[in-house]
């Protein structure tokens, strides 16, 4: 962390990798507690990061083990994959979503009418391309991908 003083703050705490790589976020609300990011249920609490050459997967958890699942509330994706061209450049965006059928009628019926909504959405967005302008979390991280933010090349 950057700051000294937490108490009464929400901060974000960044776990960065030998090569200087961002490797997990986690969000803290003002009590100090495990909190989502922003204003709304985007990711999860914790973000963590995997690398392969020219990929970056970005995966929320609502606890260190437990994958985030925003269905009931949000058509948000559980985990997001970035593939990068030779310029760490973002050219495709591969969106991953945990859903668990485990839950009452009433509950799956708002889900579906959020992928509908979303549905209908995509054609007035552009976002028929999947295609992210950045890396979520590294919004709010220092170390990125070595310094670097991918971007996409629009």
């Amino acid at each position: 962390m950057n700051i000294k003083e937490v108490k009464g703050k929400n901060y974000v705490k960044e776990l960065v990798d030998s090569i200087g790589r961002t490797k997990q976020l986690e969000f803290y609300n003002t009590k100090g507690h495990l909190d989502y990011p922003g204003s709304g249920y985007y990711g999860g609490p914790i973000i963590k990061y995997h690398y392969e050459p020219k990929v970056i997967t970005e995966t929320a958890y609502k606890s260190d083990i437990d994958l985030a699942n925003d269905f009931m509330y949000s058509e948000v994706p559980n985990q997001i994959i970035y593939y990068l061209n030779n310029d760490n450049e973002i050219t495709e965006s591969t969106f991953r979503y945990k859903v668990e059928f485990t839950m009452e009628k009433e509950v799956l019926t708002k889900i579906i009418e959020n992928f509908e909504l979303y549905n209908n959405l995509i054609p007035e967005t552009g976002m028929e391309s999947y295609l992210m302008d950045s890396v979520f979390g590294y919004q709010f991280a220092s170390a990125k991908l070595n310094g670097i933010n991918p971007k996409n090349k629009k």
